[in-house]
């Protein structure tokens, strides 16, 4: 679940300390073996809310914009449509928080839930 697609070539441990990162090459021999062209993942920010890595093979999407409300990154989301199945991208920026406490719904604020 935690890792992460890397430059170099093979498996590596990840920059999260858990998991292993993973080449190029091992992402291309996932997609042989399983016949996909394509390996679309999350769990990752990344400033734009995506990236395509180099060889256009993986994709991260990451839809939290500002994530933790300090990485001032972008979110998106990911679309496929038609016979193509080209990816589109749509990013979006975030927006101010309701004047809600953090974890009030868990203090009964909001007993509707």
């Amino acid at each position: 679940l935690w890792s992460d697609p890397v430059k170099e070539k093979g498996r590596h441990p990840s920059k999260r300390g858990v998991a292993l990162g993973f080449g190029p090459d091992v992402a291309e021999k996932f997609l042989s073996e399983n016949n996909l062209e394509l390996l679309v993942r999350s769990h990752e920010v990344k400033d734009q809310g995506y990236e395509v890595e180099p060889n256009g093979k993986v994709i991260t999407i990451f839809s939290a914009p500002n994530y933790c409300d300090q990485m001032n990154n972008k979110g998106a989301f990911i679309r496929f449509n038609g016979s193509d199945m080209k990816p589109k991208f749509t990013q979006f920026i975030a927006v101010e928080h309701p004047k809600v406490p953090p974890m009030a719904y868990s203090r009964g604020y909001m007993p509707w839930m």
